[in-house]
C-alpha cells in the first residue's frame, strides 16, 4: 500500500471510529520512555509506537499484542538515534561530586504516523493529516515523558552518598577571644614535636591547628592531635585546612563523631580574621580520601579490579543499568533471579500477568512491572555482544515498588537487606495463585525462654525470611596478609552462627511464677529450613550517637554449611516444665519482639493485651503512649504469672517449606562504602555450570576471584 492510499484509509479510520481523539493535557501521562511490555525504546529497531488513544508506548515486537487488547490501530512512531560527542578532557568535578560525567549526546528524532497493520508504510506528519490530528501529534511530541513527569511531581532528587547533617554545635559554638594573626597557608601542627604540614585541622573554637588521624589505606599522615585537643578542651568543631572552597569545607564534629555541615563557617572563620573567599583548595576532603581508599581495597577487591574479566551475554546474563543509586535494586533482583519459583511466577507466567490488566494499567501494576524485568532478563535481548547498549533500566519498577515507603520512594541509596524485606512484602501482597516465591525463603525462628528461678520454659516461633548473624568481635583475628600497610581482621562464619544461636542472659528479671527477681535465659534456634536461606552479616553497627559504623572485618564463608545442630521443634520436652497458662490473650511473638526492642516483659505483655494483638507496631506505639504510667513495668494485678502462651494469636501463618539443613552457597551481595545507605552494591552468582559471575550494574562477567569474605548478604541453596 502506498503512503497516499494509507493516508486516505487513515482519515476514514478516524472519521468512522467509535473513539474520540484528543491531545494529552498537562496532567496526562505520555509513556514514551519504553514499551509497556519490554524495555525497547525509541532507540530500538523500529522505534516506539505511542498510541493516540491512551498514550501507551509499545515496541514493534508487541504492537500486535496491544492492538489485540485494545482494538485501536493509530500510533505516533518515534525513532531516535544518537551520535556521541566524546569529551577529551577529564571532568573537573569528578571527585567533588562523586558522579560519572556523561559524554554529550546529539540526538536525532524522526516522527511519523502508523496505522496498524501497515507498519512498513510510515505516514509523514508533514502530510495533510488534518489540523486536529496534527495538533494532537504536536502535543504528544512536546509532552514530557511519563517517567520524568512522575519524578518531577514526587520531588525526588537523585544523588549518591550520605548527606552531611548540619552540626548541632554550629549555631551556638563557643569561640574564645583570639588576638593573633592567622595566614592562609604555611600551616604546621601546633603540637610540640609534631611538625606535620598536611592533614591539618583548624579548631573553630580556639583557633588551634593540629593534625588529624593517620589513614593508612589512603596514605595520609597524622598523629591524631586534633582529636586529643578536643578531648582536653571539649571544643568539638574542626575544619580541614586546604579543603575550604565555595563556602564549604571538610568539617568534622568530634562530639557527634561525624562529618557535618557548618552553615556559619564564614562567620566562624571571620572570628580569626580569615575570609572564607580567600582560601584555595589544596587538599582532598575526607570523603575524597575515603573514595580513594575504597578504590584501593574494597572497591577493587569486590569489583575484581585488575583481573581480566570475560564479559558474558545472553539469557540470564542481562545487567541492570544504574539509574542513580539503584545498585541495591539491581543486586537484589540478580540474586533472586536464581530462585526457580521466582522465575516461574514472574518469568514463565508473565504473559498471564499482563493479560489480567490493560496496557495502560500495567504501568501501575506491581506484578506486571516485576514480570517485565524477569522476562527481559530471561530473553537475552538486552545482552548481546557488540550491541551498542546492553542492560535494562528498571525505572517504572523502582518507582512502583517504592511507592508509599519513606525511603524506597526516593532515589537515594538504600540498605539492600531492608529492600529485600520490602520486596518480599510487596510480593506477598500482590502474588496471585498458589505459588508464592517468598515461601522459598520463609522459615521459623524458635525462641526458648527459661525462668531460672522457677525452671519454667516456654517456646515461641516467628516467621522470618532473613537470618541476621552478628559479628563476634572478640573472636576476630589478625589476617596474615596486610592490605595497604594495614592488618585486617577476620572471623569464621561458624563463629557468627554460634553467636546468633547462643544463650542470652537476662538480668533483673521478675519471675512471674515466684514473684521474685532473678534471671532468665533466652536462645534462638531454627524452627524450619527453607529452600533458600539468606544470611545477613551484620557489618553495620550503631555508635552511641546513633551514627552508623561499618565493621572492617572479613568473614570467611563456607561453601557448604550444615545447620542441623541449630534446629529445634519448638515444643516442650518431657523434662521441661511449661509456664502456667493464665492469660491466653497474650501474643508471645509480639511480647518477645517488644522485649528485643528493649521494653520490659510486663510492659510488653500489657501492650499485647491492650492492642488485642493487632501487631508489633500497634503494641510499640501503645507503650510509647504510656511511658509515663507509673505502673507500666509492673505485673498486671490479675496476672502475676501472665506468661505469654505457646501459641501465637496474630495473623494466620504463611506457607513455610521445610527440609534438610544442609546448604551450598549460590549467591552473595557485597557492599562498598561506610554506610548501607551510600556506596555501591555488587552481586556475585554461581550458576549450574559451576562458575561464578559478577553482576555490576549493566556489566556481567565471569568472576575470577569472588570476594566471599566481603559479602553483606549471602544466599544458600538447600543441598
Amino acid at each position: 500500500m502506498t503512503e497516499d492510499n494509507l493516508l486516505i484509509e487513515l482519515k476514514k479510520y478516524i472519521s468512522e471510529g467509535s473513539f474520540k481523539l484528543k491531545g494529552p493535557e498537562s496532567a496526562d501521562k505520555v509513556y514514551k520512555d519504553e514499551c509497556f511490555y519490554c524495555f525497547d525504546t525509541a532507540f530500538s529497531p523500529g522505534g516506539l509506537f505511542i498510541s493516540l488513544l491512551d498514550f501507551v508506548g509499545v515496541c514493534a515486537k508487541h504492537l500486535d499484542l496491544y492492538v489485540k487488547k485494545t482494538s485501536f490501530r493509530l500510533f505516533l512512531n518515534i525513532k531516535k538515534s544518537k551520535v556521541v560527542i566524546e569529551d577529551s578532557e577529564e571532568p573537573k568535578d569528578k571527585i567533588q561530586r562523586l558522579c560519572i560525567s556523561q559524554a554529550e549526546d546529539k540526538i536525532s528524532s524522526d516522527y511519523s504516523l502508523c496505522l496498524h497493520p501497515h507498519t512498513d508504510v510510515p505516514i509523514k506528519i508533514e502530510n495533510d493529516i488534518g489540523d486536529k490530528l496534527r495538533e494532537i501529534v504536536d502535543m504528544v511530541i512536546a509532552h514530557i515523558s511519563a517517567e520524568l513527569q512522575q519524578r518531577l511531581q514526587s520531588g525526588v532528587s537523585e544523588w549518591d552518598g550520605e548527606e552531611r547533617q548540619i552540626s548541632k554545635a554550629a549555631e551556638k559554638l563557643e569561640q574564645i577571644p583570639f588576638e593573633g594573626k592567622m595566614s592562609y597557608d604555611g600551616w604546621i601542627c601546633a603540637k610540640p614535636g609534631c611538625e606535620l604540614k598536611e592533614n591539618l585541622w583548624l579548631n573553630l573554637s580556639d583557633g588551634v591547628i593540629m593534625c588529624g588521624r593517620y589513614a593508612p589505606m589512603s596514605g595520609v599522615k597524622g598523629n591524631g592531635h586534633a582529636k586529643t585537643h578536643y578531648e582536653e578542651t571539649g571544643y568539638p568543631l574542626v575544619v580541614k585546612l586546604g579543603t575550604i572552597a565555595d563556602g564549604d569545607g571538610d568539617i568534622y564534629s568530634y562530639s557527634e563523631d561525624a562529618p557535618v555541615r557548618d552553615p556559619l563557617l564564614g562567620k566562624h572563620l571571620a572570628h580569626f580574621g580569615l575570609s572564607i573567599d580567600k582560601f584555595t583548595k589544596t587538599e582532598k576532603t575526607t570523603l575524597e580520601l575515603e573514595l580513594d581508599a575504597n578504590l584501593k581495597h574494597e572497591f577493587s577487591t569486590i569489583q575484581e579490579e585488575g583481573a581480566s574479566l570475560k564479559n558474558v551475554y545472553g539469557s540470564g546474563f542481562t545487567g541492570l543499568i544504574n539509574l542513580g543509586s539503584s545498585c541495591y535494586i539491581n543486586s537484589v533482583l540478580q540474586m533472586l533471579y536464581n530462585v526457580p519459583d521466582f522465575l516461574k511466577v514472574y518469568g514463565d507466567n508473565s504473559e498471564n500477568l499482563f493479560n489480567k490488566v490493560s496496557p495502560l494499567n500495567s504501568y501501575e501494576d506491581f506484578n506486571c512491572q516485576l514480570a517485565k524485568i524477569v522476562k527481559s532478563l530471561q530473553s537475552g535481548e538486552y545482552s548481546k555482544e557488540g550491541q551498542k547498549e546492553n542492560g535494562i533500566r528498571p525505572l517504572v519498577f523502582r518507582r512502583l515498588a517504592g511507592r508509599g515507603h519513606v525511603e524506597f520512594s526516593t532515589a537515594k541509596q538504600q540498605d539492600a537487606e531492608e529492600y529485600i524485606r520490602h520486596l518480599f512484602d510487596k510480593i506477598d501482597n500482590n502474588v496471585k495463585g498458589e505459588l508464592n516465591p517468598v515461601n522459598s525463603f520463609r522459615f521459623y525462628l524458635v525462641s526458648r525462654f527459661v525462668d531460672e528461678l522457677s525452671g519454667c520454659v516456654r517456646y515461641s516461633k516467628r516467621e522470618e525470611t532473613i537470618l541476621a548473624l552478628p559479628v563476634p568481635l572478640q573472636e576476630c583475628r589478625d589476617s596474615p596478609v596486610q592490605v595497604g600497610g594495614s592488618t585486617r581482621k577476620f572471623v569464621q562464619l561458624q563463629s557468627c552462627l554460634s553467636k546468633a544461636f547462643s544463650q542470652e542472659n537476662i538480668d533483673d528479671y521478675t519471675s512471674p511464677v515466684l514473684k521474685t527477681k532473678g534471671k532468665a535465659i533466652q536462645e534462638l534456634k531454627m524452627g524450619s529450613f527453607p529452600d533458600f536461606l539468606i544470611l545477613q552479616i551484620q557489618r553495620f553497627t550503631y555508635l552511641d550517637n546513633y551514627q552508623i559504623k561499618k565493621l572492617d572485618v572479613d568473614v570467611e564463608m563456607d561453601d557448604s554449611i550444615d545447620l542441623t545442630a541449630f534446629y529445634s521443634e519448638g515444643k516442650i520436652q518431657p523434662d521441661e516444665q511449661p509456664f502456667p497458662d493464665v492469660n491466653p490473650d497474650v501474643n508471645q511473638e509480639i511480647v518477645l519482639q517488644l522485649m528485643d526492642m528493649g521494653f520490659t516483659e510486663n510492659a510488653s505483655i500489657k501492650a499485647s493485651i491492650h492492642t488485642k494483638n493487632a501487631g508489633l507496631e500497634s503494641a510499640a506505639n501503645w507503650i510509647l503512649q504510656h511511658m509515663d504510667d507509673a505502673d507500666l513495668n509492673e505485673p498486671l494485678p490479675s496476672q502475676s504469672i501472665g506468661a505469654p502462651t505457646t501459641e501465637s494469636k496474630g495473623l494466620p501463618p504463611k506457607e513455610v517449606h521445610n527440609g534438610s539443613g544442609q546448604y551450598k552457597l549460590c549467591a552473595f551481595i557485597s557492599h562498598m562504602g561506610s554506610s548501607p545507605h551510600s556506596g555501591h552494591y555488587v552481586a556475585h552468582v554461581k550458576r549450574d555450570d559451576g562458575l561464578w559471575y559478577i553482576f555490576n550494574d549493566e556489566k556481567v562477567a565471569i568472576s575470577q576471584n569472588p570476594p566471599k569474605s566481603l559479602g553483606y548478604l549471602y544466599m544458600y541453596k538447600r543441598d
